[in-house]
Formats: C-alpha cells, structure tokens, sequence
C-alpha cells in the first residue's frame, strides 16, 4: 500500500501509530521502490511472566502492569533509526488508582526501563506512551505502600 498519513494498528487492547513512510524513505534497498513493515504484536498473558516487579525504581512503591505486553519491529528494515517518535495508546487492564504514578516502559533483556519512553497523556480507561525506539513495551503504575492503621486509644 502507499501511504499518505501515519498510519494506526490496532489490537484488542492497544494501538501504534507509527511513521512507516519516513522509515521507508531511509530503507535503502538497492535503487527498488523504498519500502517498510512494521510488525505489532500484544501478548495475552505476558505480563505475568515479565512481572512489574522486575521494574528496579528506588522508590519503596508496590508496582501493578496496567496493560498487556506489547512489541513493535522493523522487520528487513536497514536503517531502524525511527523518523519520529511512536505513539502507543494501551487499554488499562485494571483499576487506575489516580494517586498512582504511571511509567511506559520497555523490556531491556532482564528488567523493564523507561530510556526514551515517556507518557503523553492518560485517563481512567488508556495511556498513551510515546517511545523513540522500538522494542517490547508496557506500562507499570506505582502507587505508594499503605501505612500501618494506627490503633485509638
């Protein structure tokens, strides 16, 4: 297909928008038509396997995975530097605490980190996460331990 905007894929809890015509641009391949693919795939039951707890913050928080595992790649792709940043909206899959703090992150061989990954803006129900590389991603709220319930005397 040619292209005249960005275009958005979808899955059942998640989207990406993501420039595949200024990636094409850079995609050299031998003097044929410039081209690009994307491949978007979200995983079920991920989550429970890279948990949130393997997102090392300082803080003493207790951390919940507020979406489903997704990945994003360049597939026969030679220049995988992205033109600009990818839009990713993610379905919450639980309750929003809003005194909690959300971080998009992405998974970094052993453990989940925010590098280059930032959140643009979010309600109740989605995030919408902004990243200037492609990886797996996911988003993580922490929320603050509760303090013991003091007796009355």
């Amino acid at each position: 297909v040619t292209l005249d905007k960005i275009p958005r894929l979808d899955t059942t809890n998640s989207s990406v928008d993501i420039d595949l015509i200024g990636i094409a641009k850079n995609n050299k391949n031998n003097n044929e038509t410039r081209s690009a693919a994307v491949a978007f795939m979200s995983y079920n039951t991920m989550e429970n396997l890279l948990k949130p707890d393997f997102f090392n913050t300082s803080n003493d928080t207790i951390k919940t995975m507020m979406s489903t595992v997704i990945s994003a790649t360049l597939p026969k792709t030679t220049n995988t530097k992205l033109t600009k940043p990818v839009n990713f909206t993610l379905k919450h899959i639980r309750e929003f605490d809003p005194n909690g703090s959300l971080s998009c992150v992405y998974w970094n061989i052993s453990e989940w980190i925010v590098d280059g990954c930032s959140v643009l803006k979010t309600n109740s129900s989605y995030t919408v996460c902004s990243c200037v590389h492609l990886s797996t991603f996911a988003l993580i709220m922490q929320t603050s331990r509760p303090s013991e319930v003091r007796e009355h005397l």
